[in-house]
């Protein structure tokens, strides 16, 4: 074969390789966003059954609100020192599930501080935890979501724990 002709076909074979692919799709826009107090409603709804589900110990009804896997930590003082913890979820559950029938877990929030952009939102909330009525400690809950087609899933829980400070004047929920 002469040199012109590699040359040819080494030139010419791309175009017509690139010539029988189908034309990319254009992409596809997004969604418009939802309205504020649409999304935060339905993010409102995720955090009320989470803990419903944690004083019922409905640990199958809480499992479906997370999108695995989930980053849970805590945060507090020990002896003066600063502590973060790493949770499990499946830990969580446990403890949930096995805790004795004759008590009641019941974490009352306070009014949920709501952000939302596009697919991700953040929540923000005070809570003080009972055990049945007697106060066990407080802090603060921050959640982040994100949007997916079965609707807001949480992708992180973290929470702060203290037993001083607290205002224990949340009624119940």
């Amino acid at each position: 074969m002469s040199r012109s002709l590699v040359l040819a076909v080494s030139l010419l074979l791309p175009v017509a390789l690139a010539a029988q692919q189908p034309t990319p799709a254009a992409p596809v826009p997004p969604p418009p966003q939802p309205a504020y107090a649409a999304d935060s409603a339905a993010i409102h709804r995720v955090v009320t059954k989470l803990f419903d589900g944690m004083r019922t110990r409905d640990t199958a009804a809480m499992r479906t609100l997370f999108h695995e896997p989930v980053a849970m930590r805590s945060v507090s003082w020990r002896q003066g020192k600063a502590m973060v913890e790493a949770d499990g979820l499946e830990d969580w559950f446990t403890g949930v599930a096995s805790a004795p029938d004759t008590l009641v877990l019941d974490e009352r929030l306070g009014p949920l501080e709501v952000r939302v952009d596009g697919n991700l939102a953040s929540v923000w909330v005070y809570y003080e935890f009972y055990v049945s009525n007697r106060f066990s400690h407080c802090g603060a809950d921050s959640f982040q979501f994100g949007r997916t087609d079965a609707g807001w899933k949480i992708l992180l829980l973290a929470d702060s724990r203290r037993r001083q400070g607290c205002s224990q004047s949340l009624g119940k929920s």
